[in-house]
Order: structure tokens, then C-alpha cells, then sequence
């Protein structure tokens, strides 16, 4: 097993494209960095650096070992973790209705089994996270199961199904819109906040759909908050949709009006890891925690 030394110092070098600035960041001497790039290049018969006087550029054996640099250390630092703490980090991304409605319940049932575990959760645009997710620094993602098709690398990850229910349409108490039945065109006509509607999940609805968003300029708003959607509903015109569970449980505190969302739309949300994430008890068990 090669020196992890030699690693770092290789991960920071193609970071920066500068041995010096590798050196400084790493608190170490310019012909330390030197010493160890020309040692693991000996080692592996391979050049990973072109290198002049004024510049530092990866070879094509550089720019394939990166990615496994990255994963080497970013496994390296967990085991250590694990084995000096006594503990684990479970590192997680997902949507912003995900956040808000689905993860803490799924924590509280985990921590009955791994009490030491920590848990980090945290939101970025999908295909930033597939990026996070392949490089090992974050072990799971949840998303709407339309972004999650569309996602860079997914012939690397297995997606798991949590949720399938249908979406309702949620309103201020006293809102035309619920007076009677209507079809997508007619409830388009009012103002939509929606989140998490990025780009990717834009993409991959039906075409006829995706026009028909566009020639009514929906969503309106579109935010990262699930909890702000149901606060502009509760006091505005605007309409937002959620998931028949949170609808209904919404509907119950009555301050809001909902129906099942003209279309026939569904909430339907998968939990992708990666295919060798069997071996991480604890990523499993989140996953049947959803």
C-alpha cells in the first residue's frame, strides 16, 4: 500500500496546479512536495505531472488517478474517524421537501440503532451532488426520482424507491380554485411557488408538459423552502403543491384548502448510493429508515 502521504500531496499538486502553492497549503517545503510526486511517479513507471518552469499540467495518468486520490482519502479519513472515535459520519444530500418533511423522522428511527452516528444534511443543485456522491464525500442522496434519472454517473449508483404517493394542490382557505374541479390549463392561471424545481427536474417532465409550464410562465416562484411555498399559499393567491401526506397532515391544522393536483402528478422519491455502499451498514439502514 502506497505512502497516503504521497496522496495528499499528489491530490493538492493537481488541486492547484502549483507544487508551491501544494507546499504551502500542506505546510511542507517545495522539494518535500517534489520529492514525493517523483517517488510515486518511479514507483508507478508513470508520469503524472508535465512540468516546466512557469506551469503544472496533468498528464492523462494524472487526470485518472484524481478521482481515485479523492475516494482513497476521503475512505481513509472515515476509517479513521470510525476507529478513534468510536462513532461514524453519515453525510447526506437531498432536496429542500425532503429536508423538511421527510428527514427527521427517518433520523429518529436510525438513532435507536446507531446512537453515535452523526448525521449531516444538506441541499446543492442534483447534479453537483451525483459529483459529491462519486468522490465519496457524501454517501447518500435524495431526490425526486425525475432528477435522479438524469443524473451524471447514475450507471454507478443504485436508487432505491421511498416514496410514490400522488401530489394535492394546496390553497388559502376561501380560494376560487377550490370551488369547483379544474384541469392543469385553468389552475395555471394563478401564481405557483414551488421548490425545488430546478433545471434538471424542469428537464425531464414530458415535453407537452414543460411547454405548457412555459406558455403560462410557471412556477412563479420557485425556492429552496418547502415551509415558505405553504406560508405564501396561507396568506396570498399563490398555489404550491405537496406530497398527499404532508398535504393532508397541512389540511388538518386548518389553515389551509388542498385537492389532489389536477394531472394526476406523483411525489415519487429515491435514495441513491453508491453500488458498493452494501458495505456501510449504516447508509443501508438510513435508507430503510426512509
Amino acid at each position: 500500500m502506497y505512502d497516503l502521504r504521497f496522496m495528499r500531496h499528489f491530490e493538492a499538486v493537481y488541486r492547484h496546479l502549483s507544487f508551491s502553492a501544494a507546499a504551502e497549503e500542506l505546510g511542507l517545503t517545495h522539494s518535500a512536495i517534489t520529492k514525493s510526486i517523483k517517488t510515486l511517479e518511479a514507483d508507478w513507471a508513470t508520469q503524472l505531472f508535465h512540468r516546466t518552469t512557469r506551469t503544472v499540467v496533468a498528464t492523462e495518468a494524472g487526470k485518472k488517478l484524481y478521482p481515485q486520490a479523492l475516494e482513497l482519502l476521503a475512505f481513509a479519513a472515515n476509517v479513521r474517524e470510525t476507529t478513534t472515535s468510536g462513532g461514524h459520519e453519515l453525510n447526506i444530500v437531498s432536496g429542500p421537501g425532503v429536508i423538511e418533511g421527510m428527514i427527521h423522522p427517518a433520523i429518529i428511527k436510525f438513532a435507536r440503532t446507531f446512537p453515535k452516528t452523526r448525521i449531516n444534511v444538506s441541499t446543492m443543485p442534483p447534479h453537483l451532488a451525483a459529483e459529491e456522491l462519486i468522490q465519496r464525500r457524501i454517501h447518500l442522496l435524495i431526490y425526486h426520482q425525475a432528477s435522479l434519472s438524469g443524473l451524471p454517473h447514475k450507471q454507478r449508483m443504485r436508487v432505491t424507491e421511498v416514496i410514490d404517493e400522488p401530489y394535492w394542490m394546496i390553497y388559502r382557505k376561501g380560494h376560487p380554485v377550490g370551488q369547483c374541479r379544474s384541469d392543469l390549463g385553468d389552475v395555471l392561471r394563478y401564481q405557483w411557488a414551488i421548490a425545488g424545481f430546478d433545471q434538471l427536474f424542469e428537464h425531464s417532465l414530458p415535453e407537452d408538459l414543460r411547454q405548457l409550464l412555459l406558455d403560462h410562465g410557471a412556477p412563479h416562484y420557485r425556492l429552496l423552502s418547502q415551509a415558505a411555498c405553504i406560508e405564501l399559499a396561507k396568506q396570498s393567491d399563490i398555489l404550491t403543491t405537496l406530497p398527499e401526506t404532508a398535504a393532508r397532515n397541512a389540511i388538518a391544522e386548518g389553515t389551509i384548502e388542498g385537492q389532489p393536483h389536477p394531472g394526476g402528478f406523483r411525489f415519487t422519491i429515491g435514495a441513491a448510493v453508491l453500488y458498493d455502499a452494501s458495505r456501510e451498514q449504516t447508509v443501508e439502514h438510513f435508507v430503510e429508515c426512509l
